[in-house]
């Protein structure tokens, strides 16, 4: 019997992961392969879990730390999804979007102790139009400059190099774009998509599912560099139940970004911003900010009604109970006479030192 299929597709907040996940399982299960999906966030409650649920791929969430703080955890995964009895094709797994030094500390481990059950396909990393061209130019983005370290390592550490979003920028500026990131980065494989639309997706899958590069390389890591990379960030998580007359619920979304962009200000930076209301008919709509408030955009519906429940995700440049206060201070504003709000739960932080479980020093053949 083959062994699993296990790819990484990384990149910074924002850079659109889950939402290339999404396309490439629906790809994968319309040519009739079974795929498995591993989802990972410092604490509980991920939007991206939610929607990827909603495919017919099995799902598994590992939260608490990112994979390579929980290699052991993440390995119980990958066994369970590889069982030999109910094995799946392929395992799509997105590390956190902060996490750098993944070669090092769960590509080679895996490639030397996995290697029954699982066989490795290329490292992707994401990188979206608007911040790489301003990364390559020398530049920080708009980020923190050891956010932007933490960006320039995930680059080149990968196998494969993705543009993303390529719907969002011309024909003429991805062309010069797709030739600057070759020329920086001139042992990666440089690839373009569109996860919003499709294009280029099947051709990034046929490559990584031939190709028996993975892990090619182990770069130099920063870990004090890094470990301020993200502790600049304030992460919160939180599920809350939403009660109210006949409210629509797209329009409550919108008012709610509107409102809480304006708490927010223009001084901190946002690596993401990802909220999920879902009906209880499970229709649902999503609202994804990976910047400034132009960055925002909205999918799907959620209709009207009078129950719902909100998930929110935010990794904004922000103390993280300063961040929870315009959370919540947008929310009362918009939740408007007659409605109410239950939190039913709540996680700030600040990631901690990175202190991954296994850093291999070579690379493993």
């Amino acid at each position: 019997m083959d062994r699993t299929k296990l790819l990484f597709i990384g990149g910074f907040l924002g850079a659109g992961k889950t939402t290339l996940v999404q396309q490439a399982s629906a790809l994968l299960a319309s040519k009739g392969r079974s795929v498995g999906m591993i989802t990972n966030d410092q604490a509980e409650e991920l939007v991206d879990t939610r929607v990827l649920a909603k495919s017919n791929a099995v799902v598994k969430e590992i939260s608490g730390s990112c994979f390579c703080c929980n290699y052991s955890g993440f390995t119980d995964v990958v066994k369970e999804l590889a069982d030999r009895n109910k094995a799946v094709d392929m395992i799509l797994a997105e590390p956190v979007g902060s996490c750098t030094d993944i070669s090092a500390t769960i590509l080679q481990p895996l490639k030397e102790q996995m290697q029954t059950f699982v066989e490795m396909a290329p490292f992707t990393v994401l990188a979206d139009p608007q911040r790489l061209e301003n990364i390559l130019d020398g530049d920080n983005a708009g980020m923190h400059p050891s956010a932007a370290y933490i960006y320039r390592q995930q680059l080149a550490e990968s196998d494969v190099l993705l543009i993303s979003k390529t719907d969002t920028v011309t024909e003429g500026r991805l062309q010069v774009l797709t030739e600057k990131l070759k020329l920086t980065y001139p042992d990666q494989k440089v690839l373009t998509v569109s996860a919003k639309s499709g294009a280029g997706v099947e051709q990034w899958l046929s490559y990584v599912s031939q190709s028996p590069v993975s892990g090619h390389r182990i770069l130099d890591v920063d870990y004090d560099i890094y470990a301020e990379g993200e502790a600049v960030l304030g992460w919160l998580n939180t599920s809350v139940l939403l009660q109210g007359k006949r409210v629509d619920w797209d329009s409550f979304l919108k008012q709610y970004f509107h409102r809480l962009n304006n708490l927010l200000g223009t001084e901190r930076a946002i690596g993401h911003i990802k909220i999920m209301i879902e009906a209880t008919d499970n229709s649902y709509i999503i609202g994804n900010q990976t910047g400034p408030p132009d960055t925002l955009q909205f999918n799907s519906s959620a209709g009207g009604g009078n129950v719902v429940s909100m998930i929110i995700n935010a990794r904004v440049e922000s103390d993280p109970e300063q961040l929870k206060q315009f959370v919540f201070e947008a929310l009362a504003a918009t939740i408007g006479e007659g409605a109410f709000y239950k939190i039913r739960q709540c996680n700030i932080l600040s990631p901690g030192y990175p202190r991954p479980e296994h850093r291999y020093r070579h690379v493993v053949a």
